[in-house]
């Protein structure tokens, strides 16, 4: 939650001063309704969904930005490993290892951040780029195959 509304207050009017059109989204169980109140023509709750792919299919750029947590981020991972390019704080990499300008954009100041998400909006070649990179890297270190040759090695 502390990511949403630091987003919503911090770094999304950064954003609109940019991309004025461009709407946030956002998907989660078991919201508060304090969240629910961030509604409006540029905020989208979006709440609880059976599968996210669809919601994804539908977005252009993923953000993450968190300030404290550890440890892989479900939600990142899954992005990624859809082909939607993302954009997240130091925080928000740790622990998938990804790398700043290969497998995503990472920026910890809120002006950065925006700058970071409207260059991947606007940038046709670099959303290509990031989210084949993206998906490569999540099939490549926690794909089946990667998962499978892991287990292969602990078990001899």
């Amino acid at each position: 939650e502390d990511a949403v509304y630091f987003f919503v207050e911090n770094v999304l009017p950064k954003i609109h001063a940019q991309l004025p059109d461009v709407c946030f989204y956002v998907i989660g169980s078991n919201m508060q309704e304090k969240m629910k109140t961030l509604a409006h023509k540029q905020v989208k709750i979006v709440g609880w969904v059976d599968q996210v792919e669809p919601e994804f299919a539908q977005r252009r750029v993923f953000v993450s930005y968190l300030r404290y947590g550890a440890g892989m981020k479900g939600k990142l991972g899954q992005a990624l490993s859809l082909g939607l390019p993302v954009v997240t704080t130091t925080i928000g990499a740790e622990g998938m290892g990804l790398i700043a300008g290969e497998t995503a954009l990472i920026a910890d100041d809120p002006e950065q951040f925006a700058e970071a998400v409207c260059r991947l909006y606007t940038d046709q070649g670099l959303w290509e780029r990031l989210s084949q990179q993206g998906r490569d890297y999540i099939e490549q270190h926690f794909g089946e195959t990667a998962v499978r040759d892991r287990l292969r090695n602990l078990l001899k």
